[in-house]
């Protein structure tokens, strides 16, 4: 594995701190990967960001859960589409207090507040009690994190037998030593931690104490997020800086990063169970 150290909670709040306008202006509500089922597919960003988070639902167990924490949870949007078709009581946790403002007024105003509620927390070390959720979700938001303390994390508040459901970036092969410093130095400005391959997937999670059930590469259906976020960005800049001023610049050079041409950057599902006994 990369010796690249995880960030800190503070440099991601830092960097959500710049970045938050700027993705709800380029990308929409929802901050995540879209899905395209094929290349030549035209759904909007919109349809393919909601087409990932379906996936995450389909390969979740609510039918016997009634309680879901979802870290990283941004401005509410895959907590809001789950409590849409599951019933089940919702805590998002972020480090980024506009987040959570924001999270907690749209819960109100889509009068789910009693079932959907965002709080302070750092996720490598919660406030909540052991065995306390049936589903824990860290939907793009491990990467940001030290992934073992957070998996032992989810481990322990997780119920016997609950379920975790992450996304993260994959290495999907060798790349050239070109690609990898490119992909290296790519993730350092996105404030996440390295780039690991399936095997050290499967590791990770199996250290961490989780039993995987499945790792999931959908990486030919999300390639193209980072190729629409380049294309919005040229077509853009001079718009944005306009707008925001000229210290969103390195934000806009992070977006436009040709890391969006590494085919070997990839994008895993991973679904995981804390174990019944042991």
């Amino acid at each position: 594995m990369s010796g690249q150290a995880a960030p800190t909670s503070e440099e991601t709040n830092r960097f959500y701190e710049l970045t938050n306008q700027v993705l709800l202006d380029i990308w929409g509500e929802d901050f995540h990967h879209g899905y395209w089922p094929s290349e030549e597919d035209q759904s909007t960003i919109p349809e393919a960001t909601d087409r990932l988070t379906r996936l995450l639902i389909d390969k979740t167990d609510f039918e016997h859960a009634t309680t879901m924490l979802d870290i990283g949870c941004g401005i509410g949007t895959p907590a809001f589409r789950v409590a849409g078709v599951a019933d089940v009581r919702i805590v998002g946790v972020s480090n980024n207090q506009e987040q959570l403002d924001e999270a907690n007024r749209k819960a109100a105003e889509k009068g789910l507040a009693e079932r959907v509620r965002f709080e302070y927390a750092d996720a490598i070390d919660l406030p909540y009690p052991r065995d306390a959720f049936d589903v824990v979700w860290v939907f793009e938001a491990i990467m940001h994190m030290d992934r073992a303390r957070l998996l032992r994390e989810a481990l322990r508040v997780l119920r016997p037998g609950g379920q975790l459901i992450v996304t993260d970036h994959l290495r999907t092969g060798p790349m050239s030593e070109a690609d990898d410093e490119l992909v290296r130095h790519h993730m350092e400005a996105m404030h996440a931690g390295p780039v690991l391959d399936a095997d050290e997937y499967r590791a990770l999670v199996r250290e961490s104490g989780l039993e995987l059930t499945e790792l999931l590469d959908v990486s030919e259906h999300t390639q193209q997020t980072a190729r629409r976020v380049i294309a919005t960005v040229d077509r853009r800049f001079d718009e944005l800086v306009a707008r925001y001023g000229e210290e969103v610049i390195p934000v806009l050079k992070v977006f436009n990063s040709p890391v969006a041409y590494v085919r070997e950057l990839g994008y895993l599902v991973a679904v995981a169970r804390k174990p019944v006994s042991g």
